[in-house]
Order: C-alpha cells, then sequence, then structure tokens
C-alpha cells in the first residue's frame, strides 16, 4: 500500500496572508496587522484604526473563504513538490473550513495542476489523520502547532512536519514542540518527507 501525505491547505500549499489581507482591503476598508499570530485582534478599520469587533469576525471569515479562495496562490515550490511526492505516495488535503466552501478550494487547486482529494475539518485534525493514515505510513504537514499535538495524541506513528509558508507569519511561530521537524520551504520540506517515508518504522 501506497504511503501517505496528509497536507493543510493554508500557509502550507496555498497562501493565506497576504490574499485575506488584500481582500479585507478592497471588500471591507480593513487592515490586516501583524502584531502577533492571531486574527481576531490584528484586524482593524482603516478609517479609524479600532480593532475590528471579534463576532463579526466568523462571517468575515466565511466571506472570504466564499468570494476571497481564487486570491490565492501556491506557496513558493508548493505545486513541483507535491507533485514530484504524488508519483510515489498518495496525497490528501486535509483543511479546517466548513464543508460548504470544499468544493471551491478544491477547485481553486485543481487550477494550479493538484487534483486531491480535500477534506474539510473542523476542531483538532488528530482523529482525521488517524482515519486517512489506517497504518499506512504517513506524513502530516501542518502551520498550526495544536494540530501537531492533536496528531500526536491521536496518531503517534504518523510523521508531523511544521511548516509555515508566509515569512511574515513565520517569525511570530514557533517551532511546534509536537511535530518531529519544521521545515518552511517547500525544496527541504520534500526531502524531509521523502527520508520519513523510507525509514520510519
Amino acid at each position: 500500500m501506497r504511503p501517505l501525505l496528509i497536507l493543510d491547505c493554508d500557509e502550507v500549499i496555498l497562501r493565506f496572508a497576504a490574499p485575506f489581507r488584500q481582500w479585507l482591503e478592497a471588500a471591507h476598508g480593513l487592515e490586516l496587522r501583524f502584531d502577533s499570530f492571531a486574527l481576531v485582534g490584528n484586524i482593524r478599520h482603516k478609517s479609524d484604526g479600532r480593532p475590528l469587533d471579534p463576532a463579526a469576525f466568523p462571517a468575515l471569515l466565511d466571506g472570504f473563504f466564499a468570494e476571497g479562495q481564487t486570491l490565492q496562490a501556491p506557496a513558493e515550490g508548493a505545486v513541483a513538490a507535491i507533485t514530484a511526492l504524488a508519483r510515489d505516495m498518495d496525497v490528501a488535503v486535509l483543511t479546517n473550513i466548513p464543508e460548504a466552501y470544499r468544493d471551491i478550494r478544491a477547485n481553486v487547486l485543481r487550477g494550479f495542476g493538484l487534483d486531491l482529494p480535500v477534506h474539510a475539518n473542523d476542531g483538532g485534525k488528530g482523529r482525521v489523520v488517524k482515519a486517512l493514515a489506517g497504518g499506512r505510513r504517513a506524513v502530516f504537514v501542518d502551520d498550526l502547532p495544536p494540530h501537531h499535538a492533536s496528531v500526536a495524541a491521536h496518531a503517534a506513528h504518523v510523521g508531523r512536519l511544521h511548516m509555515v509558508a508566509d515569512p511574515e507569519l513565520r517569525r511570530l511561530i514557533p517551532a511546534a514542540p509536537d511535530a518531529h521537524a519544521r521545515h518552511d520551504a517547500w525544496a527541504e520540506a520534500e526531502t524531509w518527507i521523502r527520508t520519513w517515508m523510507e525509514t520510519a518504522p
């Protein structure tokens, strides 16, 4: 049975922060700052600098998933690396996005030549990773440390690679303590993934 590579989408396959910032400004007159690694609290009204009311954030994020995903572009080197890896292993996308917007995400990825199964998720990813991987050799790649903790708790045999594609965000996110490695560039990530698939017990 072929090994399985499970990829998050935002800031792993596709850039998120830059297009989200672009969409906020164009569609809503808002600006996204990264004073800390958070979306709520870092969004402000451009007119007067007021922080966005946290209660307004969920609808705003849904609006981006509905209207703004076509602004997203691949992280540097992602398409070439994933295409090469897919010759030797199965690849699936596990993304925390409402099911209603899953097909848009799949179509955006397909437009970049990545025709991959996309699984919508809510909350921790560990149980879904366990179900997807089964007994196969597998690697999970995500930008958020809590998801690595979830996978470590539920699917400890799966290799866990921490990646943050956006250079501005990298400085704000320390290496995930529950990941096996941290590589933010796809050239190094591809090498690590191949090594894990070949040598992990």
